[in-house]
């Protein structure tokens, strides 16, 4: 439950600090005391809009702080129960002038998302624009279904799942229908460019090496004269002795020399080194000049094969390196395109399987429904009837969601459509007085009457619901007297079982307070500002008279308080 609420400099309040209790927690005020300010600080530590300018003036920083106490059993109601010590959990807000915010949770850093997602199950709040809301289909829906209970919570939750994933699985379906076309067109570019590779069938630097040997046919009679020449001046000729018989000639001296002088030797060898790498060169051209002969259908050949291998390398970048990667890339690339027509056809049946799916499940929500609707119908009008509408009847009109071309489902062998909630839409139809049609809940009920059905639900949903803390804020909005103490009494009532706070200007709702807390507006050295008092037993009664008579407290206001607290206080013993 909620224990504690610290709030400073937030709109007119300096500090004031709120222990809260079990039971039914009443905090009433003087109209413009500052009631409601506390309710909008706790909404903001629940995780509302807030905005800079509600910082009190002449200050820095607001801050809101709330202290959560919870029992082993109610840890499941937080998403991260570590973040509790010793069973409490403390929620610090705060906000600066320039509008940058803090949100703590158990003292570790969050984001607004993370605080809302973290106390969604500790608090509800009933406030009159929250009996607003009553009038939305959405939050009617919302009520049958809490109600209807965890199983049935489940089973909603399961079929927005699948509702979800039909969205992806008919996303990706259109997305791939849509390139449909465009696949079959590149799927035909890219296996013409896989054919030609496999025609041509390139080897690795197959065109470095088919260069240079049409560089060699293209030029045989000049590499023939430069062979022929380089051979002739190792041969020699008419007019001049070549390489060859100039070395032996060095030779035959040297050999004469080396025999007088042995130091020679070395340069012999030198010699003899020379003559046979002249004799092997010699050998070499004549084998290099054999080879050169001039073959045109060969240089034809080459031209047309580069000329083919330039093509596909002019299409794939610049090299046969290019080319190799290239194909690899289609290669990959046409197996998933191909694979997408695989694709397409799981997705249909996917599809289809889970249209199946959702009607099965939409079928078993939609029954619940129609019959928790029926008793969900026959409780609100017992509890209007304590709450002076006795002469109200109040149902539930299920209607099927219409299909679209694309948002349908089967069920039972029909197309119907769906939201995200299940195959239908419900209304609370109302009507409260005798003899009139009910109507939806939205064209004929007040606003004291929507506080009243809200109440009623509250009432009645509070037997299945797990949430700690009910705050009502303005609940006795648009009720009188006697009225007010039915109120007062569903409040106590609900309080045996949950923590209620509540705020009111009736005295009839007051009296069945366990903690009666007073708010009251001050002016302190030209500033404004609000303080909150327990009152005990003499302070209660002394208020209970204000809030009956007004600012003239009389003894006969006295004594009707007195009474009325006896008698509220022997109602909360019989419950």
């Amino acid at each position: 439950m909620l224990t504690g609420l610290s709030v400073s400099n937030f709109a007119i309040v300096d500090r004031i600090t709120l222990d809260l209790t079990p039971g039914l927690t009443v905090i009433t005020g003087e109209t413009g005391a500052g009631k409601s300010i506390l309710i909008g600080a706790l909404l903001l530590g629940l995780g509302e809009r807030w905005l800079s300018d509600s910082i009190r003036p002449g200050q820095d920083r607001a801050t809101i702080e709330l202290l959560f106490k919870l029992k082993p059993g109610q840890f499941s109601l937080l998403n991260d129960a570590d973040i509790l010590e010793d069973g409490e959990l403390i929620v610090s807000r705060s906000l600066d002038k320039s509008g940058r915010g803090r949100v703590r949770l158990g003292g570790i850093s969050t984001t607004i998302s993370g605080l809302k997602g973290a106390v969604s199950k500790l608090v509800d709040v009933h406030s009159q624009f929250e009996a607003q809301s009553l009038l939305r289909p959405e939050i009617q829906l919302k009520l049958l279904d809490n109600f209807a209970g965890s199983e049935h919570l489940n089973h909603v939750s399961e079929f927005g799942k699948n509702v979800s994933k039909l969205r992806k699985l008919g996303e990706e379906l259109d997305r791939l229908q849509k390139l449909d076309d465009e696949r079959l067109k590149r799927i035909d570019f890219i296996q013409f460019e896989l054919d030609e590779f496999e025609r041509i069938k390139p080897q690795e630097s197959e065109d470095e090496e088919l260069h240079l040997e049409r560089d060699k046919l293209s030029n045989v009679q000049k590499l023939a004269e430069l062979a022929g020449n380089a051979k002739q001046a190792l041969d020699g000729g008419d007019d001049f002795s070549g390489i060859n018989s100039l070395v032996k000639g060095a030779g035959r001296e040297l050999q004469e020399l080396s025999k007088i002088d042995s130091s020679s030797k070395e340069i012999l060898e030198y010699i003899n080194t020379i003559e046979a790498n002249a004799t092997e060169a010699n050998i070499q051209l004549s084998d290099y000049l054999n080879t050169l002969t001039f073959n045109p259908e060969r240089l034809e050949e080459i031209e047309g094969r580069l000329a083919e291998l330039e093509k596909m390398i002019r299409r794939h970048g610049n090299s046969l390196v290019d080319v190799f990667e290239g194909v690899e890339k289609y290669e990959t690339e046409i197996k998933e395109l191909r694979g997408s027509e695989k694709r397409i056809s799981e997705l249909d049946i996917e599809i289809r399987k889970l249209r199946e799916t959702l009607g099965l499940l939409g079928i078993i929500i939609r029954e619940t429904r129609e019959s928790t609707g029926e008793k969900l119908a026959e409780l609100v009008e017992s509890q209007l009837a304590d709450l002076a509408l006795e002469n109200s009847t109040f149902k539930l009109v299920q209607a099927l969601v219409l299909p679209t071309e694309k948002t349908f489902c089967v069920a039972n062998g029909e197309k119907t459509g769906f939201s995200e909630k299940g195959l239908d839409v419900i209304e609370f139809y109302v009507s409260t007085n005798t003899g009139m049609p009910a109507e939806p809940i939205k064209k004929v009920a007040s606003g004291g009457e929507l506080s009243r059905i809200m109440l009623a639900l509250k009432v009645i949903l509070a037997e299945v619901d797990s949430v700690p803390t009910l705050i009502f804020d303005e609940v006795d909005a648009g009720v009188g007297g006697r009225v007010g103490e039915m109120i007062g009494r569903k409040l106590a009532h609900l309080a045996t079982k949950r923590q209620v706070i509540c705020i009111t200007h009736l005295s009839q709702i007051a009296v069945f307070a366990d903690t009666h807390l007073r708010i009251i507006k001050s002016v302190e050295d030209g500033e404004t500002t609000i303080g909150c008092t327990e009152l005990a037993k003499r302070g209660q009664i002394e208020e209970i008279a204000r809030m009956g008579s007004g600012d003239k407290v009389s003894q006969v206001s006295l004594k009707h308080a007195q009474e009325m607290l006896i008698q509220a206080t022997k109602f909360k013993q019989s419950i």
